[in-house]
């Protein structure tokens, strides 16, 4: 047998090794980056009045819990993007309200089943800026983008931004791309050598007549 077709079944393992790599990387990456949402999350209202993190991507039917972290107190969530005090009560937030969020080491817990963007902030803070984003799946479909005319006293027409439209599905990892390429090459690299084994390899010869 020629050196190279000796080689091919070392060659055939590592394609096989490549193709299970790039599987392997697929299944790490689990599809879309949306899909890798969590099925929980979980915030941190700081002593610096901040949200840690303040934007959190969840599954829909996923839950967010909201812990006083320490040193902080008073951080009760409300749904809404701090405009309204009482909030847009897009979801439930009645677990998180003052009495039950007073001192560091309370928590609360946040289920939201639909998908889209729901904004939320501290009822006590949002002076300092202490708001954040729930992301639920990709965030599409339930932000609508509306258009306040406000009227001044001169009577002139205000037109106010409109308000911010959900983030466009995020695309897929980077991971995912690489293990389709592996897969890929290791698939086509054993079947060219598996070709090539059967072509050279004495016991697929057959006589000549």
């Amino acid at each position: 047998m020629p050196l190279a077709a000796r080689r091919l079944p070392r060659l055939l393992a590592l394609a096989v090794t490549v193709a299970l790599l790039g599987a392997f990387l697929l299944l790490a990456a689990g599809g879309p980056a949306a899909a890798q949402a969590q099925s929980r999350a979980e915030v941190t209202g700081t002593a610096a009045n901040k949200w840690d993190p303040a934007d959190v991507n969840i599954r829909p039917g996923g839950t967010v819990v909201f812990t006083v972290g320490p040193g902080a107190v008073t951080h009760p969530v409300v749904s809404g993007d701090g405009s309204n005090s009482q909030g847009d009560g897009r979801f439930d937030a009645s677990d998180c309200v003052l009495d039950k969020m007073q001192k560091a080491g309370d928590s609360c817990t946040v289920k939201i089943d639909k998908a889209g963007s729901y904004p939320y902030f501290c009822q006590v803070h949002v002076a300092l800026g202490m708001k954040g984003t729930i992301t639920v799946g990709s965030g599409g479909g339930s932000t609508t983008t509306t258009t306040t005319t406000a009227t001044t006293a001169a009577g002139s027409a205000v037109v106010a931004p409109p308000s911010a439209a959900a983030p466009p599905p995020a695309g897929r990892p980077a991971i995912y791309w690489a293990g389709w390429g592996l897969f890929a090459l290791g698939a086509l690299m054993a079947l060219g050598l598996i070709a090539l084994y059967v072509r050279f390899s004495p016991g697929f010869n057959r006589e000549k007549r």
